[in-house]
């Protein structure tokens, strides 16, 4: 067992190749679909024939089989599952935990709050930052207890979104209200969200400041989604409280999880792409259809978790995507960086002007350019620049940075810090 001595970050040998690895894969995974919301108006991200290329279609349903919720999904359940990490490491030190988790969720909403308003609508850092306030009061809950509390709560949150997904469905005025935003049937939406983001900086914060009331009122608040989010937190916590998200299960046991996951996700996404296709990819198709694709990238998320220790348990390394995991914080912000520098009219402006293939190209090469730059940042120093800074301030004290060796190794240890 892995003991803490003082209530300070997780040094090098105390990580856990696991976490590290999933949240490497997961914040690459992410930025394959959140570019699509860079690059043009938001409807583009849900309705795929949108998009002017003639194999973009099919690119939007690769991307809901592979990726689509299921890795954001474990992006989330991440995040609870740190609140734990952190929490025994503070108790065990002797500190208070949930003052420390307080403290570190306050200057995540600073962080998210900015990367919101300065950089990307899509942040996801305020609403981690706004749900871990209430998640960190299950996190001492036993395994059972957690386990039932996430089965609740989770339930609720499948419901709620659910009627709220379906709703315009079967409400006309609310459809036609909500699909011109979300399926881009009014072109007037589509030309005023474009001006707005090949303009000035001053658009783009006007603009987001919209799209930030959107998202976190009508869609988190209303929509469910902050419930969702919660749920999802409390799964992170139980996965992590019973072995699961420490590689603490036999290979065996990690292989065939990940076979049942994904193979009742990529069913429920045929089910999904197949009605989409027979309504001629209608608004209400999709409304009817949202818990299908909810459900799909909950499980899928948890199959792609047991694959990932699978590989671990057959002795994949993963190294660049490990570094890239260490650095999650600071790799997603340099994504949002990256795409809005790209497409918006401050600097590249080739916002609305770029086939969904055409983003995977460019996809690939910001994945080729962070599995190399990460390791490599890595070697010489000890955290990412945003990690270290957020360290820093959540200890009330400056972390050391710049290393003068080489980093030991992670362990492989299923215990927690």
């Amino acid at each position: 067992m892995i003991m803490a001595t003082a209530d300070a970050p997780v040094r090098e040998g105390e990580r856990l190749d696991y976490l590290d690895v999933l949240r490497g894969f997961a914040v690459l995974a992410i930025f394959a679909v959140n570019i699509k919301a860079m690059a043009a108006p938001f409807a583009y991200y849900l309705n795929a024939t949108l998009w002017p290329g003639e194999y973009d279609l099919l690119v939007a349903e690769v991307q809901a089989f592979l990726i689509d919720n299921k890795w954001r999904t474990n992006f989330t359940a991440l995040f609870g599952a740190g609140l734990v990490l952190i929490s025994m490491k503070a108790d065990a030190a002797g500190a208070k935990g949930t003052g420390r988790i307080l403290l570190r969720n306050s200057w995540l909403l600073l962080f998210g709050v900015a990367h919101l308003l300065l950089i990307w609508s899509g942040d996801i850092l305020t609403v981690y930052a706004l749900t871990g306030f209430i998640a960190i009061w299950f996190r001492n809950l036993s395994g059972r207890t957690l386990g039932w509390c996430t089965l609740g709560i989770m339930t609720a949150a499948l419901a709620w979104t659910s009627l709220f997904g379906v709703g315009p469905a079967f409400v006309p005025e609310l459809g036609a209200e909500v699909s011109a935003i979300m399926w881009g049937s009014d072109p007037a939406v589509l030309d005023a969200e474009t001006a707005a983001y090949l303009g000035g900086v001053g658009g783009h914060i006007q603009s987001r400041l919209q799209s930030a009331f959107d998202y976190l009122v009508m869609y988190g608040l209303v929509g469910g989604q902050f419930l969702l989010t919660l749920s999802i937190m409390l799964a992170g916590m139980w996965l992590f409280k019973i072995g699961f998200y420490r590689g603490a299960w036999s290979g065996g046991n990690y292989l065939l999880l990940a076979i049942i996951g994904l193979a009742l996700a990529w069913g429920l996404e045929a089910l999904h792409a197949n009605a989409m296709a027979t309504s001629g990819w209608s608004f209400e198709a999709f409304s009817l259809y949202t818990p299908v694709a909810t459900i799909a990238g909950l499980v899928g998320a948890f199959g792609y978790a047991a694959l990932v220790g699978f590989m671990l348990k057959i002795g994949l390394k993963l190294r660049p995507v490990a570094a890239t995991g260490r650095m999650a914080f600071s790799n997603y912000i340099a994504c949002s960086l990256i795409g809005t520098t790209i497409f918006y009219g401050h600097a590249g402006g080739l916002y609305g002007q770029v086939t969904n293939l055409q983003l995977m190209g460019i996809v690939a090469a910001v994945w080729l350019a962070i599995l190399i730059w990460s390791p490599i940042w890595l070697k010489y120093f000890y955290f990412g620049p945003l990690e270290w800074l957020w360290r820093s301030l959540t200890y009330w004290q400056v972390q050391p940075f710049r290393r003068k060796d080489r980093p030991a190794p992670a362990t492989e240890s299923p215990e927690p810090a």
